[in-house]
Order: C-alpha cells, then sequence, then structure tokens
C-alpha cells in the first residue's frame, strides 16, 4: 500500500488572528447587536461618514420599514428574543434559535411589562437577521472607505501570502530534484494547510491575490513546463471567474485537477495545491434552496483590497462597486447571487453559518465534508499550529472532535505552537517552553490567554508545546515587516523538523 502524504504542518486560524485588522469577535458581535437593538450607534464614531449612514439606514430603516426586509430579516423579532436576555452570548442565541426552528416551536417572551408570542416563522426572521447582522457588521468593520480594506492594516497578510507563495515555489523546486513524481500527493501538495474557523475571506483572498501573481508569470520547471499554484476548497465549490463580466459557471480547484494535469502522458504545465479550508462556513458562500449546491462568490475584479470578496449586501451603500452580473440578479438584487448550477436566486439568508460548533442536528453536506477534511488533517499532521485560535473546550462537541482526530498520532511525535496575544507580557523571549509555560500560567496575567494554553497542554504534550505571547502578525513580523526567516520558524521550525525547510519526503 502505498504512503499516504498530508501537510505536514495544520494552521488553525481563529479570530486572534485578524483582530489586527479591526474585525469583531464572537463575544464582541454579540454586545454590538444588542447595542444596535438599544439604538447605541457609538461604535461607528471613527468610521467613514458614509458607511456609518448606511448601516445605520440598514437596522433603523431598511429592516423595520421595508415591508419585504422586515419580514425575511425579522430585527423585530431578533430583539424581542434578546430583550428577554441580554447575557446570552453568541453561541446560547444561536443554539436557542436552531433549537426552536428545528422542533417547530414559537418562542413566547415577557419583555417592557409585556408578553408577546413569536411564532416560529418570526423565529426564522430572526435567525436570518442575526445571520445578516455578523456579515454587515464584519464587511463594515475592515473598510477604511467604502469597498476598501485598510492597506496598512492589510499589508503584514499579503506579505505573508507572498512569503508562502515563494516557499512552495522553493518547494516544488526540492520535490522535483529529489525525483517526487509531481502527479502524486507527495510531490503536488503544499507542506502546509490552513483551517479557518473565522467566516471572514481576507487571508484566502490575500492568498488567491499573491497565487495569481505568480501564475500571472509562473516559474519554469526543469522540463520546461510552468507552475502553477492553486487552492483546495475540501470540497467542490462554484462560482464565476473573478474578473470575467460573464456569468459562466467556474470551480475552485482541487486534487484531481492535480491528478490530472500533472499526467506524464498529456504534459502541458504542472500545477500544486494547498488545503484551505472553512469549516463553520465563509461570507459570500450560499447553499442554493432547489438545487442543493455549494456556491460562493470572490468578487468581480482582481483588487486585494476590495471588500467584494465578502459578497454583496443587501444595501448597495454597504457594498460599493459591487455589481450583478446576471439580468435575474439585477433584478432582485438585496444582495442577489444567481446559482451557477440552476439559475436559481440565493440570498444572504442562504448563507450557512456555524457557530463554534461541529455538530448539527441538521448537517450541510459540503460543510460535513470538509468537516472529514479537517479531521483528516489533523489525523496526519506533525505539527498543529494554534493562530488565534482559542480552542472552546466549553463546547464538548469540539473537545471530543479535536482528541478522537489526533488520537491515532503519537503523542511523544506530535507537536503544536501556540500563538496568541498578551499586551502586558515583557519578556523577551520569542517563544516559551516548559517550565516557562508553567510559570506563565500560575502567574495568570490575562485569563482567556491562559485558557487557551491550558486547553492546548490538556490535548498535547507540554514537552512538545511552544507559545508565542506576540500574536498575529507580531509572531512573524521583524522591523515592521514580515520576513521569511520567521515564517519558516513558526511553520518549520528545525526543532520540530530536523531537516527544516524544505520538507523531507523521503
Amino acid at each position: 500500500m502505498p504512503e499516504k502524504y498530508w501537510p505536514e504542518t495544520v494552521i488553525l486560524w481563529g479570530a486572534g488572528a485578524t483582530k489586527s485588522l479591526g474585525l469583531y469577535a464572537t463575544k464582541e458581535l454579540i454586545q454590538l447587536v444588542i447595542k444596535i437593538n438599544k439604538r447605541d450607534f457609538s461604535f461607528l464614531e471613527s468610521k467613514n461618514e458614509k458607511l456609518k449612514n448606511a448601516f445605520i439606514k440598514l437596522v433603523t430603516e431598511d429592516l423595520i420599514k421595508d415591508s419585504k426586509l422586515s419580514k425575511i430579516y425579522d430585527l423585530k423579532a431578533l430583539t424581542t428574543i434578546i430583550d428577554t436576555n441580554t447575557k446570552l452570548n453568541m453561541h446560547e442565541l444561536f443554539t436557542m434559535l436552531d433549537q426552536l426552528i428545528d422542533n417547530g416551536m414559537g418562542f413566547n417572551a415577557f419583555c417592557n411589562g409585556k408578553t408577546e408570542f413569536l411564532r416560529v416563522e418570526r423565529i426564522i426572521g430572526a435567525k436570518r437577521c442575526l445571520i445578516l447582522l455578523i456579515e454587515e457588521l464584519e464587511r463594515l468593520s475592515v473598510q477604511s472607505k467604502p469597498g476598501y480594506m485598510d492597506k496598512n492594516l492589510v499589508e503584514p497578510y499579503y506579505q505573508l501570502s507572498k512569503i508562502l507563495t515563494e516557499l512552495m515555489k522553493d518547494e516544488s523546486k526540492c520535490f522535483e530534484e529529489r525525483g517526487y513524481k509531481r502527479d502524486t500527493r507527495r510531490f503536488y501538495l503544499y507542506s502546509y494547510a490552513i483551517v479557518s474557523f473565522n467566516w471572514d475571506p481576507i487571508l484566502m483572498w490575500n492568498i488567491f491575490n499573491a497565487h495569481k501573481e505568480e501564475n500571472d508569470n509562473p516559474m519554469k520547471m526543469k522540463d520546461g513546463l510552468n507552475l502553477r499554484l492553486f487552492d483546495d476548497f475540501g470540497t467542490r465549490i462554484a462560482s464565476t471567474e473573478i474578473g470575467n463580466d460573464e456569468a459562466e459557471i467556474w470551480y475552485t480547484s482541487d486534487e484531481s485537477q492535480c491528478k490530472r494535469v500533472n499526467d506524464y502522458k498529456y504534459q502541458s504545465r504542472i500545477i500544486r495545491i494547498g488545503k484551505i479550508l472553512f469549516p463553520h462556513g465563509i461570507f459570500g458562500s450560499r447553499i442554493c434552496a432547489e438545487c442543493g449546491k455549494y456556491i460562493t462568490t470572490f468578487g468581480g475584479r482582481w483588487d486585494r483590497l476590495s471588500t467584494e470578496v465578502f459578497g454583496p449586501s443587501v444595501l448597495g451603500g454597504l457594498q460599493k462597486n459591487w455589481k450583478y452580473k446576471t439580468k435575474k440578479e439585477s433584478e432582485h438584487k438585496r444582495g442577489a447571487i444567481e446559482c451557477p448550477y440552476c439559475g436559481q436566486i440565493t440570498y444572504p439568508y442562504d448563507m450557512p453559518l456555524i457557530m463554534q460548533t461541529l455538530a448539527k442536528k441538521r448537517s450541510i453536506p459540503p460543510l460535513e465534508e470538509i468537516k472529514t477534511e479537517m479531521g483528516l488533517l489533523m489525523k496526519n499532521a506533525k505539527h498543529i499550529i494554534f493562530a488565534g485560535y482559542s480552542l472552546p473546550l466549553d463546547d464538548i462537541m469540539v473537545k471530543t472532535f479535536f482528541m478522537s482526530s489526533i488520537s491515532g498520532n503519537d503523542k511523544d511525535k506530535l507537536k503544536c505552537t501556540v500563538i496568541n496575544f498578551d499586551e502586558n507580557y515583557t519578556g523577551d523571549a520569542d517563544w516559551l517552553r516548559g517550565e516557562d509555560i508553567d510559570k506563565y500560567v500560575k502567574e495568570d496575567r490575562d485569563k482567556s490567554v491562559v485558557e487557551c494554553i491550558e486547553n492546548v497542554c490538556d490535548i498535547f504534550n507540554i514537552k512538545n508545546v511552544r507559545v508565542s505571547l506576540k500574536g498575529i502578525p507580531g509572531v512573524f513580523m521583524e522591523d515592521g515587516k514580515c520576513t521569511r526567516e520567521k515564517i519558516i520558524d513558526l511553520i518549520y521550525p528545525k526543532e520540530y523538523f530536523n531537516e527544516g525547510f524544505p520538507i523531507n519526503r523521503d
């Protein structure tokens, strides 16, 4: 039986990894929703005036007075539910809404001195509204001006993506020199994989752009064939081509293409592929209500600062530059995406988002497929990086999934890196190990950071764990720039991989 090759390093990308971009964490989102219910928009004070006014208009006029929108996205019902208990966290709120919907039950609310019964139809509208608010708040959070992200804040992530692209080029050369057959996983599969538990597509979008820049001027391999780099989402996703006004169906890449394109009998070019998974869903994606296919949009143009990658908004003022491609989309607007398979119109409420859990009563087949792929990545990894991901072990399903995924690994060999941020940490060490980790935990400086470290050490052998408190992007920055050496030390540390980079698959 041939040996099965998988990425040696798996990066678990969490909310802490994008905090520097201004994106809201789950705990912050629920507080913002509560503020919106109270008509408190103080959190928008520093925002561009046009964006600020557009968002306020959405939640005070469109979702209240528009007869169609207010019924689909029932902000009044959501407000009523939250007002009964403002101490609910986001996970609890989603769980309650899902349970009511799955059981066809309504909600009897007592608030403001009176009782109001919400039928299940309004519970569905409340959940749709909650998802919409989350998407719009996150889209709003990263915009420095209408339609664009802040260049300075995004720059470290772009530099990271560029260096990762360069590393995969160098890895390709090395693998070719070692004689790895290019139609095998040993050659075409990147040595790193990313599992993003965030809904935002920012890291993915920067990697996309870095790959495109390379693919437009590709490196030639020994036999003169061009090398191109792509990404695998762990499931088949359909979209329309970026930069093309036509609405013709376009597919993301996967391993089957590597096998076909790299076939020695029909040589035309060489491709390699990296795993980037979104097991909790991603903004801009939809499950078609008619055919059930998983579709998404990456926007209409290659502009790494454009917020179009978040998908269309129900309100044009919150997504400047968005252009609907098809006649149907132009007629319906309101965040419409036409399914490229069957032609049905999908809306933001068709977007599959999962809240901090890997188990749902009603499974979403594409996300289940991604979850399976994630389990295989972790099962076969040699090095797992918790990049701003807090590993919420209060969710029993997450804990058991992680434990079962790595249960077949030799705990004495499986390595782990934890990246978190403690603004009060004044130590000089780049990495904490062993006794230094114990010392930091006992000092209990930052409870959330300590909890994350303790959760990881409950699963991994502390002898194989190292911790950085510089956060992201700090962990791979030096003198204000992202460096190749820092990234190699992060992903392929010599203390974990004797040969360093490139990884040895002999």
